[in-house]
């Protein structure tokens, strides 16, 4: 075999990547990925973990057969062998993801392989996802937890951002996609889950949708997206499930409400003026919610009065689960949204 570094042309990046360091660049936000193919009995590969949480693994897809992968809990730089036993004479393709968000970042390092060439794709859009928990997949893998709550301490091994009804809707439209998605966030910054429980170290979306690195304590640091690397054809946007921690009644409170609607509207207009005049579907998902914010949603749209801000409800939303939505009712989401993207014009 032989070992190829991750600055070789052949591996294709998707999704918020940090290129600092070209031979080991960082993938940070939940479902990015390198793509390649290559050629061989077996693949390995090296990387170099950033652990922020008790439990992490890394997926791949090898010639469309997934695979779920440990990965130790620490900074040191870690071979992984990804396949054993492939055919010899044949080309393989390989994906290597991030299943989690804020769990870890990873350094990919190198691939070893007997040959690798670039994984040749054209895609038909670009797609843009703010949102959740639910957006970045988490505990979609808790199959038999359909309509109900979570399982217990499950520590996120359910967690997988490949069935998140963002990757899937992606696949469906043979779309390239970033998934800005982080379980917990909600709008503002003090509310929410994310980099909790302390209210005052929570941290929103108004703070993160321009980071490139975006958690808070990770042990790199806060830097910023450079907007120029990426123009989407349609942004969704699916905030809002988490925005009532801490104050659950703020949603009925017009004051509260209209400030709530104003900064949401004042991120889609930077995102305009970094992408010029793409599409943007409002939404939440299917997880149980207080249906008054998929009114204040209504309201958002309207106040824009804008023909490239479209509203958009999944069919069952706000009603389908008091859990994260599983492999079926992320799949159920998918289906419903990549067809609305495909009946526009």
């Amino acid at each position: 075999m032989s070992v190829f570094t991750a600055d070789n042309k052949a591996f294709s990046y998707m999704g918020r990547t940090d290129f600092s360091d070209p031979k080991a660049p960082m993938l940070i936000y939940a479902g990015s990925n390198i793509r390649f193919c290559f050629r061989g009995t077996s693949l390995a590969i090296t990387i170099e973990n950033i652990p922020m949480n008790d439990n992490m693994w890394i997926g791949a897809l090898i010639d469309g057969v997934q695979k779920k992968i440990p990965i130790e809990n620490n900074r040191d730089r870690q071979r992984i062998v990804i396949a054993e036993g492939l055919e010899d004479d044949k080309t393989h393709s390989c994906m290597i993801f991030k299943r989690q968000a804020a769990a870890h970042y990873f350094r990919f390092i190198s691939a070893e392989a007997d040959e690798i060439t670039e994984f040749d794709h054209t895609y038909d859009m670009k797609l843009e996802f703010f949102g959740d928990s639910v957006t970045a997949g988490e505990v979609s893998e808790a199959v038999y937890y359909e309509g109900i709550s979570d399982p217990e301490n499950h520590g996120s091994t359910y967690d997988n951002s490949y069935f998140s009804y963002a990757f899937s809707a992606a696949r469906k439209l043979n779309a390239e996609f970033n998934n800005n998605s982080q379980g917990g966030i909600a709008l503002f910054d003090h509310t929410g889950y994310f980099y909790g429980p302390d209210i005052e170290t929570l941290t929103g979306l108004e703070s993160t949708y321009d980071k490139l690195s975006y958690v808070p304590y990770a042990p790199c640091g806060v830097s910023d997206w450079d907007f120029s690397r990426y123009t989407p054809d349609i942004v969704i946007f699916a905030i809002g499930q988490n925005d009532a921690n801490p104050r659950p009644e703020a949603v009925f409170e017009k004051e509260y409400t209209e400030k709530w609607k104003s900064r949401y509207k004042e991120i889609i207009s930077d995102l305009k003026k970094h992408y010029g005049n793409v599409r943007f579907i409002i939404t939440m998902t299917v997880l149980r919610h207080d249906m008054k914010w998929e009114e204040i949603l209504d309201e958002l749209c309207a106040e824009f009065n804008d023909p490239s801000v479209i509203r958009f409800r999944f069919r069952r939303t706000g009603a389908a689960t008091d859990g994260h939505p599983r492999i079926t009712e992320q799949e159920e989401m998918a289906i419903e949204l990549a067809d609305f993207i495909s009946g526009l014009h």
